[in-house]
């Protein structure tokens, strides 16, 4: 069995100089691939680049999901535990997120949230609701400059937020009916969003 130097040696002399450069490059993704740290960073740039394609829109009247008064009954709470419930939102447009830090996909779309936020957060309530520690998300928060409310679930999630994966994003109307349901990373800084916020809050 050729050994490890022979390998290399036979490797130098077989490859072209292109071939050699591809090779080396395909081994560094491999490995960044394989290390959990680059990884998460290479997963979330590839979600930076599906935000510029995946763009959200207001389902049609019959897509619609209207909410039941338990749905509206869903206690959360903030970072310090002080309950916050839902049904002190009725009557309101809502975004409503469900992520974590450790989800390339959410990670990604958070920077598009956050100037989503700064241009409708007095007229929308923006929830982001995380099943993490309050201290490791509000060590996140701080740590990349992000002033997003951030609550925890009190009571189980209702039926009609459920979902298997994250990120999934529910808007909801002031009617109370869920216009918009995203999962994966979404563009939510874009002339797409902008137009839903502006007809929910004419």
């Amino acid at each position: 069995m050729p050994t490890l130097k022979e390998r290399f040696a036979k490797w130098k002399d077989t490859r072209s100089t292109w071939q050699k450069a591809g090779d080396v490059v395909f081994l560094i993704l491999l490995v960044l691939l394989i290390i959990p740290g680059p990884r998460k960073v290479i997963a979330t740039a590839v979600n930076k680049v599906v935000l510029n394609v995946k763009n959200p829109s207001i389902r049609s009247e019959d897509k619609q999901v209207e909410l039941i008064d338990m749905d509206f009954h869903w206690v959360l709470a903030n970072g310090q535990g002080t309950p916050f419930y839902l049904s002190d939102l009725r009557d309101q447009v809502i975004f409503l997120n469900f992520w974590a830090t450790w989800c390339p996909p959410c990670v990604a779309e958070l920077p598009e949230i956050q100037r989503a936020y700064e241009k409708y957060g007095h007229e929308v309530a923006f929830i982001l609701v995380s099943n993490q520690q309050p201290e490791e998300v509000e060590d996140f928060m701080e740590k990349n400059g992000y002033n997003l409310p951030v609550f925890y679930p009190g009571t189980a999630i209702p039926d009609a937020f459920q979902s298997t994966s994250i990120p999934t994003t529910f808007i909801i109307s002031r009617e109370g009916k869920i216009v918009t349901r995203k999962t994966g990373a979404v563009n939510w800084d874009s002339r797409a969003a902008e137009r839903i916020f502006e007809e929910l809050l004419r």
